[in-house]
């Protein structure tokens, strides 16, 4: 085992036999041999205390091939102020948690919803307490497993131990359903946003989603979405950080097809509000955050649902359609030169986290304005050769971000890299760019909130296999080894060459430790991405499985003139 994970040593040693590792949670916390009565120990009932009962899964004590660098060690302090006894298990993941997952969550942006409020709320809640031990088993199984693309796993031990922890703090929650304590919507949205990060990392959209929207109503029942967009002196029902994390996924949800965004934060702002005011320049990273975020939602709502629909579905609504898309347009461009003049005058100022925040910006803005230019070319790809140089910038961008930033998150609840790379990766139509965007995302393998880079990068590379084998059996594309792309090595590759690697590629793919698989063609790649969330109910709603079937659709139609050897 890892050192993440060791567990933590005490000077205290028990006098008398090897202490058990199926005792009841009492004992365990005690540190004393259980007798393992049925239902409730004697040793608990005869001291008077209370039997916490038995788990039903214990962590491994290791043996487990790990995937770990040196950055991750963690220190087996835990902070005091915990109320209650934890066994051995709960303190091992909770101070990965401590040490490793809330430094991962800040990887791409500052926040104090992960710097104070989630662990500060878990030392008095054990709702929070339970639900952060569970996140912290199930991020450590997929680091530990190479953040693959997570399909269900009933036999995975981490998992079943985090599903008995989320178990615990639902129950927690349910009892105190009709708590009148005003911090208490506090500690409903904190597990409510655990529970979805914890979904999400295992594959469970649907439930993922699920818990999502029920935080998004409370927030909308007390109004606390309008903090976002005009926060005042007077004391918050909710904290703004915890409120901004939900109104983040909410937009980011707007391309998984499930409603949303619900919260709609740019309906809050008005003409007159300092946010749109171009004339006043922005202050720090935190007034760039706010005042985009509204945009964000608006280009997300406007693009999801015109990306790849057919030309016929488009030139229906056409003008009111490009009217709605200059509207947008006008108010990003208005956006893009504050934060110019902003990034010119402050970025050498600010302190490398503030710089990495601000160099996210600045991708999301190129990949959200390609993408809302070229949201309504319907399905006539030709027209997106016009936008090769966009493309481009966005890779550009990118490489020099993750070049200058080493230390890169497996997990992040913001939106980074993902959108803008997938969307270069399979709509561009130079090869060249497109190779290197696949290229990224294969070599930063993480989650952004509700974005995947691995089933990202596994649709993008199957739809470029796709098309590359069509072309060539249509003869646009030549059979033999010439050169068709320049990988970020400067390497020239032909499409035979992208093709085998590709290939590869899908049959290293690491699903559910390989078991999982439904049957082995998965694993040795000759397979649709799509059959990997197959389980998924709000898949078809997804706006990059749109993409791919109207393209595999279109790649359909070439006549084949030849063949793949």
């Amino acid at each position: 085992m890892s050192p993440n994970m060791k567990s933590i040593t005490t000077d205290r040693r028990r006098v008398g036999g090897k202490r058990s590792r199926t005792g009841c949670r009492t004992c365990r916390a005690r540190h004393i041999k259980c007798d393992e009565a049925p239902g409730s120990c004697r040793n608990c009932t005869s001291s008077g205390r209370r039997c916490d009962g038995y788990d039903l899964y214990r962590l491994p004590l290791g043996g487990r091939t790990q995937k770990k660098d040196s950055r991750s060690q963690v220190q087996v302090e835990i902070l005091n102020g915990f109320r209650w006894k934890m066994t051995s298990d709960e303190r091992r993941c909770l101070s990965y948690f401590q040490n490793h997952t809330i430094p991962t969550l800040l990887g791409l942006f500052d926040s104090t919803l992960w710097e104070k409020l989630v662990f500060q709320i878990s030392q008095s809640e054990p709702a929070v307490y339970h639900a952060v031990v569970a996140l912290s088993a199930i991020h450590y199984d997929s680091e530990a497993k190479g953040m693959p693309l997570p399909m269900d796993q009933p036999c995975n031990t981490w998992h079943q131990f985090a599903l008995e922890q989320l178990s615990r703090a639902f129950n927690l929650l349910t009892k105190r359903r009709t708590s009148q304590d005003p911090r208490f919507c506090n500690v409903t949205l904190v597990c409510c946003l655990l529970f979805v990060l914890s979904d999400l990392l295992r594959g469970h959209y649907d439930n993922a989603f699920s818990h999502l929207q029920s935080g998004i109503r409370i927030l909308q029942d007390l109004q606390a979405h309008r903090q976002l967009i005009a926060p005042t002196p007077r004391e918050e029902l909710v904290e703004q950080s915890l409120v901004a994390a939900f109104a983040h996924l909410d937009i980011m949800s707007t391309h998984f097809g499930v409603g949303g965004p619900l919260l709609c934060i740019e309906n809050e702002l008005s003409d007159d509000h300092s946010d749109c005011d171009p004339s006043i320049p922005f202050q720090n990273l935190q007034d760039v955050l706010r005042a985009f975020e509204p945009y964000l939602s608006m280009v997300f709502q406007f693009i999801s649902p015109c990306m790849y629909r057919p030309p016929d579905h488009i030139g229906i609504d056409y003008e009111e359609l490009h009217l709605q898309q200059l509207q947008i347009w006008s108010g990003m461009s208005r956006f893009i030169r504050r934060f110019k003049q902003f990034y010119s005058n402050m970025y050498a100022r600010l302190s490398r986290a503030e710089q990495r925040g601000l160099d996210i910006v600045e991708i999301w803005l190129l990949g959200l304005s390609v993408s809302l230019k070229t949201c309504l070319v319907g399905g006539d790809f030709s027209v997106l050769d016009c936008y090769t140089s966009d493309y481009q910038m966005v890779i550009i961008r990118v490489e020099a971000f993750m070049q200058k930033y080493p230390e890169r998150p497996s997990i992040s609840i913001q939106c980074g890299i993902i959108p803008a790379v997938f969307h270069t990766a399979f709509a561009c139509r130079d090869y060249t760019v497109r190779w290197q965007a696949l290229e990224l995302l294969w070599e930063w393998p993480h989650r952004e909130g509700t974005f995947d880079s691995n089933w990202c990068v596994s649709l993008a590379s199957q739809a470029m296999k796709l098309e590359l084998e069509t072309n060539i059996m249509s003869g646009q594309i030549p059979e033999d080894t010439t050169p068709i792309v320049t990988n970020r090595a400067g390497q020239l590759l032909s499409a035979k060459e992208l093709v085998a690697i590709i290939t590869v590629h899908q049959r290293r793919m690491r699903v559910s430790n390989i078991n999982g698989a439904r049957d082995a063609s998965m694993v040795e790649g000759d397979f649709s991405p799509l059959d990997l969330l197959e389980s998924v109910k709000c898949m078809s709603g997804w706006s990059c499985v749109r993409a791919f079937n109207a393209l595999a659709a279109q790649m359909e139609t070439y006549p084949p003139t030849g063949r793949i050897q």
